[in-house]
């Protein structure tokens, strides 16, 4: 099936980032040294792996955000079969502003440039919005797992901020299951506006929810109001 979105789309700017070659030179990468690193940082738990295991069709993560640790402790937590399909939609703006650091996010880290003003939960009246979950939808379709922050930003204290509804309504177009997942200490260890970690700070947890569907009639905002609540649920597991 096509997206509305989708039609007459040219090739995502970061194809190459999923080609053979690629995909081989990020997992070594990680495997050699950004897992150890992180691992090594945060002293990271993983929790609720078991509701990884019956995944058998591409899902979308929906994660709170407050540290740029994020996205590499998720990498390395989740089962090398799902990591190494995984996408992640990143700021342009930040990440995407320059080709190298463009070219080393989208190799690194499997990213697509996501506009700031139409992040996930930050969908705009300008069409940008609709760009970005095309994106989103086309890399579902094509066997991807996307990971989404949709609180859009980074937190400044560390407190679950508000989400949006761009991964809801990913997730109610092509009937994807979101999958809750709450990174816990993060912002302790390496909080906005810093580059080194801190150190002596509390380990960190990963915590994987169970996946969650849409149910008939619910729209994006009530599906968003669910996603949060399911993120905040697991920031509060003792």
């Amino acid at each position: 099936m096509t997206a509305p979105d989708d039609t007459r789309a040219p090739p995502l700017p970061t194809a190459w980032a999923r080609s053979a070659p690629a995909r081989g030179l990020r997992t070594a990468v990680h495997r050699a040294l950004l897992t150890p690193y992180v691992w090594a940082c945060t002293r990271p738990t993983v929790e609720g792996a078991e509701h990884l295991v019956p995944l058998t069709a591409p899902v979308v993560f929906v994660a709170n955000h407050s540290s740029h640790l994020d996205t590499p402790l998720l990498f390395g937590a989740l089962p090398p079969h799902i990591a190494s399909r995984l996408v992640v939609g990143a700021a342009a703006d930040y990440f995407f502003g320059s080709p190298l650091t463009g070219a080393a996010t989208a190799l690194v880290f499997n990213a697509f440039p996501v506009q700031r003003g139409a992040a996930p939960g930050r969908t705009g009246r300008d069409g940008r919005g609709r760009a970005v979950r095309g994106a989103a939808r086309r890399l579902l379709e094509e066997g991807w797992h996307v990971l989404l922050f949709p609180e859009g930003t980074r937190s400044r204290d560390g407190r679950l901020g508000a989400f949006g509804t761009g991964a809801a309504r990913l997730c109610l177009q092509t009937s994807a299951s979101a999958v809750p997942v709450a990174l816990v200490g993060t912002h302790a260890v390496l909080p906005r506006g810093t580059r080194v970690p801190v150190r002596g700070a509390p380990p960190v947890s990963v915590r994987f929810g169970r996946p969650i569907r849409a149910v008939p009639g619910e729209g994006p905002p009530d599906f968003r109001d669910r996603m949060r609540e399911s993120v905040r649920t697991l920031q509060r597991s003792p």
